[in-house]
């Protein structure tokens, strides 16, 4: 069969995605299958496939890029679609693909509208990592009765009825496609995957050693700092905590919002904190090993359109866990009765102190590692997108 991978990324950049395109690649090409990948790569950047895909069917070329304006939504738009306009050429090569797969993207209908007008035959899957323009609404960025959020909204409806699969994250993420006019059967909850099938056991900590202090209960947020993410409720937990001589807060990652961050911890008196740097990705295992606590926080109800790519490797930790995202998600009702991580509202700091609280306490059933190896392996789920993609 031959496969076409259409990437809005590539692989030397070294994305938090990363992994997971690269094992659904190998799944995909491991059957026999000839795989093309189109990457999108600065003009700068390097061309370049996994090794682990090495003495396989896999073949690939670039999408050259020009630079992003990250703080203009329209301008990033616009390019995203430029971009994707510039594929024409690949899909025209390939015309004979049986089988393409969508990488996410904030543009999804045109990438379809471009695939179905130049491989006509060919089965599409497009896999939802997060749902525009809804994660936006739900962000305050965007006004669900506004002009550009209708339009937004009609380009991604268009990938959805025109794609033959869709393969999503979460059961919450599944609600809102279906909701929002998505056939339920054609849509496919898999989780997201960490970088092994294994669970992280006696992890090598020396190299995160001088962030951790083992006198201290520590409580961690790792990863973006941004507007999705409400890293806000954990500063709001630190000052309500900021009398406690035991525990200790840290902040790692960048972001739009660290500075704010930054300045009102400091405004607040808030001793017990630390803010780091963002971490190379393979430290990870060993942020989240230290960590007494991982905090996964959300703005409020954006776990309906996104679930942090994080998720498995916290739990492949096998460290207590508390979900930030708000009660009535279902995905944090499965994870709170099936590995015993604690979830409260997305903007309520004090129920976070007393989940927190709770975590120190000894008084949770941590079964993190049983949920990740039930739901979050990289072999069984990279081989289901495989399955779908080939239609097996």
């Amino acid at each position: 069969m031959k496969v076409l991978l259409l990437t809005n990324s590539n692989f030397s950049s070294h994305l938090t995605s990363e992994h997971l395109l690269e094992a659904v690649l190998k799944q995909t090409a491991l059957p026999g299958n000839e795989v093309h990948v189109v990457q999108m790569l600065k003009k700068d950047g390097l061309l370049t496939l996994p090794s682990s895909v090495e003495g396989l069917n896999v073949t690939t070329e670039a999408v050259y890029t020009k630079p992003q304006n990250k703080t203009n939504l329209l301008t990033r738009y616009l390019n995203a679609v430029r971009n994707y306009f510039h594929c024409r050429k690949a899909l025209k090569t390939h015309s004979d693909s049986e089988a393409v797969f969508v990488q996410s993207t904030n543009v999804a209908g045109f990438a379809v509208w471009l695939v179905r007008k130049y491989i006509k035959n060919a089965t599409i899957t497009y896999n939802v990592q997060d749902i525009l323009p809804y994660n936006l609404a739900y962000s305050g960025k965007l006004k669900k009765n506004s002009l550009v959020f209708k339009v937004l909204a009609a380009v991604q409806r268009y990938a959805y009825k025109h794609a033959d699969h869709i393969i999503t994250i979460s059961e919450d993420m599944k609600e809102t496609l279906v909701a929002d006019g998505t056939d339920a059967s054609k849509i496919e909850v898999i989780y997201n995957w960490s970088y092994q099938d294994e669970l992280y056991e006696n992890v090598d900590l020396t190299s995160v050693s001088h962030m951790f202090n083992k006198d201290f209960f520590n409580v961690v947020y790792a990863g973006n700092i941004g507007v999705m993410q409400n890293v806000d409720i954990l500063i709001e937990a630190a000052k309500l905590m900021k009398g406690d001589d035991k525990v200790w807060f840290h902040i790692i990652g960048n972001g739009v919002y660290k500075e704010k961050l930054e300045a009102r911890a400091k405004e607040y008196g808030i001793t017990n904190i630390s803010f780091w740097p963002m971490q190379p990705p393979e430290l990870a295992p060993a942020i989240y090993s230290a960590a007494d606590v991982n905090v996964i926080p959300l703005v409020k109800d954006v776990y309906r359109t996104a679930l942090p790519s994080k998720t498995a490797t916290c739990l492949a930790c096998q460290k207590p866990i508390i979900f930030a995202i708000g009660k009535e998600s279902r995905f944090g009702q499965k994870i709170a009765k099936e590995a015993g991580c604690q979830v409260v509202e997305a903007d309520d700091s004090e129920e976070l102190v007393e989940a927190i609280r709770k975590v120190q306490s000894g008084g949770t059933a941590n079964k993190e590692g049983e949920f990740f190896l039930n739901y979050c392996g990289i072999t069984e789920n990279s081989r289901k997108y495989a399955e779908i993609i080939g239609e097996i």
